[in-house]
This record gives structure tokens, C-alpha cells and sequence, in this order.
């Protein structure tokens, strides 16, 4: 499910551990500065070695995964004014991308989870609360 806000700019992107489809599906555009995938694969598949090349890419904010592993969690998702456009819980094996605007979460049970974004990130100049 892919979250809008009102000027149609992509704030986020949510994966429902159920609705994990076959094979390996792509959520986001090639020119995305992050990109969003999921893999349901039968036994025996292989995925080819590879290495990724060295570039030199122009990121122009920070966009962030969490993905469930234990427990609930509660996100809200804001744009750039800090208008809350969607809020959703989120439970084990679900996902979601958070691609711009502003995000808050709450736990609504105990909860494990995991975090990945770009980096290096700065702590200082990296995040503004609001």
C-alpha cells in the first residue's frame, strides 16, 4: 500500500506480511534514491553472486525501512507541513518505507524491530522534531 499526500508525493510504502506475493517484487521505480523489495522464493532458488559497483549517488533525504519481527507497533505518517496523512498498525513479518515527510511510531505491545536507512548518519543535522 503506498501512502500519498495531498500533492501526490510518495511518503511511505507498506508491506503486509500477507500479502508477500511469489517470487521477488520490486515496490519502488529504478530512479528511487531506495529501493523496496520483498522475496517469497521456493526452495532451491538461487539468487546469482554479484557484487554491487562503486557510485557516486546524490541522496537528498534520509528514507528509513522498519520491519516487524515480534510484536505491534503503531506509525503515524505526516508530510512536509506535519499534517498526519495515514496512521496503521503494523505486526509480525509486516514492513514499511518511509520515503519522505515526517513519522512517528508507538509500540502497542512489546515489540522487536528492525531499522535500516542510508548513511553515514548525522544525529545533529539528520532529523528535525516537530
Amino acid at each position: 500500500m503506498k501512502i500519498y499526500d495531498k500533492k501526490k508525493k510518495l511518503l511511505a510504502e507498506i508491506i503486509k506480511f500477507e500479502q508477500i506475493r511469489n517470487d521477488k517484487n520490486f515496490y519502488t521505480n529504478e530512479d528511487q534514491e531506495f529501493q523496496f523489495a520483498s522475496f517469497n522464493l521456493i526452495k532451491g532458488t538461487s539468487i546469482d553472486r554479484h557484487i554491487h559497483n562503486e557510485q557516486e549517488r546524490v541522496i537528498h533525504s534520509t528514507s528509513e525501512v522498519i520491519i516487524v519481527l515480534e510484536g505491534s507497533i503503531k506509525v503515524q505518517i505526516y508530510d512536509l507541513d506535519h499534517n498526519l496523512e495515514h496512521e496503521c498498525e503494523l505486526s509480525t513479518g509486516d514492513s514499511i518505507a518511509l520515503y519522505s515527510g515526517g513519522h512517528g511510531l508507538q509500540t502497542t505491545t512489546d515489540a522487536k524491530f528492525i531499522e535500516v536507512k542510508q548513511g553515514p548518519y548525522d544525529q545533529v543535522n539528520d532529523k528535525r522534531l516537530f
